[in-house]
């Protein structure tokens, strides 16, 4: 006769035996499962894959917080790192450092072509721009200096020079086209162009013949002097007007082919940064190139160490003033 507590007792026991049943059942399908997923995996199987993809889970290591700037990718730095670690295979932290030290260097040097690359590229795109900058202005400088400076054709190497001269020209012709000859405007135009002689006098130019003629147009003949007509006097001027513009355009058309040679040729020189800057680079270049060369014997002496294959000596040169 079984008793209450034994009545219990077999519950209990088979309750734990259906439980244990259901857990075996579970993890027999989790295991199917892990083997389904693992099954299914595109991760590298053969051991070259395996290697390759030893790094790629590596951070950015110890220096790229503080190296990288706000422009600068860090998936780029990543690889470059992770393509020396797969090169060095470092062991420790000590050659892991070094192989950082070393993507640093090489990051670095990389910072320093382009910064290169933008000096060169600075110069040659805004030397022409900045010599037509420089003309313009003095061309704003020396119409509002006009006579005071000698004349503003006195700098027909400027083409914006000549450019201006050719509207005042323009305008004179116009006025004098339209109203004859009226010597106050016209002569201020034409002093602004030409200036005076050290004396003080009317250069010769096309200004003093405008002097003559006007003082011929607008004054009456003496008798027995030879008399031409004011209207034939306005064509005749008219006419050396003409002349005079069409001079200064060839001028300016010849000016602006030289200053555009002037700026290949400035724009090729370029190419190649100033003295000071070039030194600059070149020191710079070289300081990297030590730290890199260092740092690899570095690393190579510290592998060869841990592999226990042999070293060679370390080479002291003591430099006496004596």
């Amino acid at each position: 006769m079984e008793t209450s507590g034994q009545g219990e007792n077999t519950k209990d026991s088979g309750a734990v035996a259906s439980h244990s049943g259901n857990g075996s059942r579970l993890t027999a399908a989790l295991g199917s499962h892990s083997r389904q997923t693992a099954s299914k995996a595109t991760g590298p199987r053969t051991a070259a894959g395996k290697r390759r993809s030893r790094y790629n889970a590596l951070k950015s290591g110890l220096f790229a917080k503080g190296l990288l700037l706000r422009n600068e990718s860090r998936a780029e730095y990543d690889s470059l790192l992770s393509g020396l670690q797969e090169h060095f295979r470092p062991q420790g932290k000590v050659e892991t450092a070094l192989v950082e030290n070393l993507a640093v260097i090489l990051w670095r040097k990389r910072r320093l072509f382009q910064a290169e690359r933008a000096q060169v590229e600075e110069a040659v795109e805004f030397k022409t721009s900045d010599s037509t900058s420089a003309q313009m202005l003095e061309a704003w400088d020396l119409s509002r200096a006009g006579e005071t400076s000698g004349g503003m054709l006195r700098h027909t190497s400027n083409c914006f020079v000549i450019q201006e001269a050719i509207e005042i020209l323009k305008v004179a012709r116009l006025k004098l086209e339209k109203c004859g000859f009226e010597k106050d405007e016209e002569l201020r135009f034409l002093r602004k162009l030409y200036g005076l002689d050290h004396d003080g006098d009317v250069p010769v130019s096309l200004f003093r013949m405008y002097v003559v003629y006007s003082k011929l147009a607008t004054n009456p003949p003496r008798e027995g002097e030879t008399f031409t007509s004011p209207d034939q006097l306005k064509k005749e001027m008219l006419e050396m007007l003409d002349e005079e513009i069409r001079a200064l355009t060839f001028r300016q058309k010849r000016s602006l082919a030289i200053h555009e040679l002037r700026g290949e040729f400035q724009n090729t020189a370029a190419l190649i940064p100033s003295q000071g800057d070039l030194d600059r680079v070149i020191r710079y270049e070289a300081h990297l190139s030590r730290e890199f060369d260092r740092t690899i014997s570095q690393l190579e002496r510290l592998q060869k160490i841990r592999l226990g294959q042999p070293t060679p000596p370390t080479l002291r040169v003591d430099i006496s003033r004596e």
